[in-house]
């Protein structure tokens, strides 16, 4: 049997690099922050601290309000590209989807922007089915597991390192105004028809998603608020029971024409249920007269004054000076904000946005970062890389590309084992409070398959009252014996490689929750895997005649004794002539040749199978009966 303590060694090697693979059970321990490197991180680090600090003394210390906890389900989001809709790709998203119900979150916010399910883009709709068929039954699952749902209807990316479709900037500049009104429509009430969330956002960043879908009449509050109604209306009509809610980023200024309380004013004229904002940057500007962060007590103090409730449907910090402010391009906080020593940042960024949803009694809050949750990366900015003056740069890249695509694969894969970050598990005590004392259920139904030098087991998942965070993978051999835990699943499955062929291995699984509260052992389960060699020959085989009409047969089993389907004989008057004589069962060592003719010598071989493997014939012996 390989012992876990090895098993975790040999991975451990490789993932320091790149997976951050925990080795020991449960929920691992994330290291500490590392100290903000000096040099222009440092200078992001302070101001944004400062930003922070100011706010909450603005917001005091409210009194605790039910807002509705969201995470951002990052592997769902449309932006993907047509990946979404391949055949174990929901498998894959409902992973994230159990790890963030396992921090504490209670509900799930999935991106589902146009025109991904709006027919003429594919060019009808049979090609658009999948995708369907993907999000009704995504909002299915999410509600299977208890949670709420929540739903972003904006715009498809057109530029940047997260565009994931490559013909969607030119299909929106097939569009008129007009048609656009009218596909907008359509899509939102697809989308409520068929996912039916609980709170569906029509629309949100009217400039962003006038750059994007080369729309200008969206920086216009009027047109803007024209297309919302038509979306009111086509989703109204599907569904009765989703709270209808738009906005705006905090970042707009504040002027007329065209600026943050204009399109307060004209969105306030539409039958909407709430209000919707996104806080990235938090810093002042337009010369000092805009703070974006007070900008969301703008909006929640407008909304309360026509009666209705604000929500955040993104909110993250962006790793950003104010002179960056619509210079830099958003890709590149969205780089920066990977690195590991921004933890004590993002902590307190999340604090405060816990306050601010006290403050104004939100309806719900949405953490965007939810990546930063499972993971972050090392930074690697240097003078000579030139990383140190933008505070950008990995060890290995200083793509901005390169660098989001990799925190996508890291945050991926942590969620699968699941180990999260500092920034995670603060964020967790805040979800939990008090904290989960109780352990889950057991695990059921475990059962598997053998290969030759693999196993593939599957289970009924274990329940808790939180969510359970993943499951401990205990193995040994040969069975019967006791389990050493070999490995961490998020899912209910797992793919065991690090197998011998023809052994005979014994699993069991145990259910954990981000407390590291444990529940009883499952079913235990044996399973043989097949040989992918042939047995060895048989040893020592000794022929003794008894008797004029009797020679009898003995034999030892291959070396190392291994699980054999049966034995074969054969006999022939010459050791080079030998043919068929009987075949035995994979236990039997001894054989009685009778009814043969007096004074004549025999030859003996023995081959062993197993499977449809055979053996080398063994050792040959010749005896004589006697007269």
């Amino acid at each position: 049997m390989k012992s876990s303590n090895l098993s975790c060694i040999f991975i451990g090697a490789l993932a320091t690099a790149f997976l951050d693979f925990p080795c020991r059970a449960n929920v691992p321990t994330p290291p500490p922050a590392p100290p903000v490197p000096a040099g222009y991180c440092s200078t992001i680090d302070n101001e944004l601290q400062s930003y922070l600090n100011a706010f909450n003394q603005t917001l005091g210390n409210p009194a605790p309000y039910p807002t509705l906890q969201v995470a951002q389900l990052q592997m769902a989001d449309s932006n993907a590209g047509p990946a979404i809709s391949g055949p174990n790709y929901l498998a894959s998203v409902m992973v994230q989807a159990q790890t963030l119900k396992a921090m504490g979150f209670k509900a799930l916010k999935v991106e589902v922007a146009f025109p991904v399910l709006y027919a003429p883009f594919f060019g009808g709709q049979a090609a658009m089915q999948p995708y369907l068929t993907f999000y009704q039954q995504l909002a299915q699952s999410i509600k299977g597991m208890g949670l709420k749902l929540v739903v972003e209807n904006n715009v498809l990316l057109s530029t940047g390192t997260e565009v994931g479709w490559p013909n969607v900037a030119a299909y929106y500049q097939t569009l008129s105004w007009t048609n656009f009104l009218a596909a907008r429509a359509t899509m939102a009430g697809t989308v409520a028809q068929y996912m039916q969330p609980d709170y569906l956002v029509l629309s949100e960043e009217p400039d962003n998603e006038a750059v994007n879908a080369f729309q200008p009449n969206l920086n216009n509050p009027v047109y803007a608020a024209a297309m919302i109604s038509g979306e009111i209306i086509a989703a109204r009509a599907a569904s009765l029971t989703s709270k209808l809610g738009a906005g705006f980023g905090t970042w707009m200024g504040p002027y007329s024409p065209n600026g943050l309380l204009d399109f307060i004013t004209s969105y306030m004229t539409l039958p909407l249920d709430y209000l919707d904002m996104h806080i990235y940057p938090i810093n002042t500007e337009y010369n000092g007269q805009s703070n974006f962060l007070q900008n969301a007590l703008t909006i929640a103090s407008s909304a309360a004054a026509a009666l209705k409730p604000v929500a955040i449907s993104e909110s993250w910090a962006w790793k950003m000076e104010n002179a960056e402010f619509n210079v830099v391009v958003p890709d590149t906080f969205r780089a920066r904000s990977t690195f590991g020593f921004w933890a004590p940042l993002d902590t307190y960024f999340i604090q405060t946005m816990e306050t601010l949803a006290n403050y104004t009694r939100m309806l719900y809050l949405t953490t965007e970062g939810a990546n930063y949750l499972l993971a972050y990366q090392t930074y690697g900015g240097t003078t000579a890389n030139g990383g140190a003056a933008n505070c950008t740069c990995t060890t290995m890249s200083c793509s901005n590309g390169d660098i989001n695509a990799q925190e996508n694969t890291l945050a991926d894969n942590a969620g699968k084992t699941p180990s999260f970050t500092t920034t995670g598990v603060a964020y967790n005590s805040l979800l939990v409070s008090p904290p989960d004392k109780t352990p889950p259920t057991a695990p059921s139904k475990l059962s598997g398959t053998a290969g030759y030098n693999s196993a593939t087991l599957s289970w009924t998942a274990g329940t808790d009252q939180v969510g359970v965070a993943g499951y401990n993978i205990y193995r040994c051999s040969p069975a019967p014996c006791t389990g050493v835990w070999v490995a961490n699943s998020a899912a209910t499955n797992y793919y065991d490689y690090s197998l011998s062929d023809g052994t005979k291995y014994q699993y069991t699984v145990q259910a954990f929750d981000m407390a590291n509260n444990l529940s009883p052992m499952s079913n235990t389960i044996t399973l043989t895997t097949a040989l992918n060699t042939p047995p060895g020959p048989p040893n020592s085989l000794m022929a003794t005649a008894v008797s004029s009409s009797e020679i009898d047969l003995s034999w030892s089993p291959p070396v190392g004794n291994p699980p054999l389907g049966r034995y074969e004989v054969y006999r022939g008057s010459s050791c080079s002539a030998l043919a068929l004589l009987v075949t035995l069962t994979g236990t039997t060592t001894t054989y009685r040749n009778r009814n043969l003719h007096s004074s004549t010598t025999y030859c003996y071989g023995v081959k062993a199978y197993e499977q449809s493997l055979v053996s080398p014939m063994s050792n040959t012996s010749s005896a004589t009966t006697l007269k």
